[in-house]
């Protein structure tokens, strides 16, 4: 018996198996569980450093109006007074105008607040080893650049400040402030 070529089907033709269909599947399921598992924590460090970019941003901003010759309203010399960015351990900070001139932030002295969300926070405020402070303010005056560290209205001799911020996961990210006026993120 000689088959005839009309009835042999050419190997072209053929599609894949079921058992072949079943470890693509397979695969393509243990790929998408490992994707979805890592996406909270790569969602979580994203979130975390766009807060610590925020965080320098809103320092700069304090910057460029402490320098430039924007005035505050109803003020004898409205060019003389500071701006800064008053920081607190928790889901806020505040970019504020010292309008008496007392070198803190006080209530009523606000320009914006910034609500930190997402479960992050700003964890602590450092200024070289010492991480006890209770707040902190980032001042700028003009005409200088300079940054000028204040607690409680008392000044705060450091080469740098650090304020850390973490996320629910246990994520950290820090910006640090030079007294040269230098803000990096790291």
């Amino acid at each position: 018996m000689f088959l005839d070529a009309r009835h042999v089907r050419p190997t072209s033709l053929r599609g894949f198996s079921l058992v072949e269909l079943m470890v693509v599947i397979a695969i393509m399921a243990v790929l998408s569980a490992v994707v979805l598992a890592r996406y909270k924590s790569f969602n979580s460090t994203i979130l975390l450093r766009n807060l610590a970019y925020e965080i320098a941003l809103s320092t700069r901003e304090a910057q460029m109006l402490g320098i430039s010759v924007q005035a505050a309203p109803a003020a004898s010399n409205p060019f003389a007074h500071a701006y800064g960015v008053h920081f607190t351990p928790g889901t806020s900070y505040t970019l504020f105008r010292d309008l008496d001139d007392d070198n803190q932030y006080d209530t009523g002295e606000d320009v914006s607040v910034y609500r930190i969300g997402q479960g992050n926070s700003i964890t602590s405020v450092c200024a070289g080893t010492n991480c006890a402070f209770v707040s902190l303010d980032v001042l700028f005056r003009r005409p200088e650049p300079d940054a000028l560290f204040y607690v409680n209205g008392s000044p705060l001799s450091t080469s740098s400040v650090l304020i850390q911020a973490g996320s629910q996961d246990g994520n950290m990210r820090a910006v640090r402030i030079y007294p040269t006026g230098q803000i990096a993120v790291e």
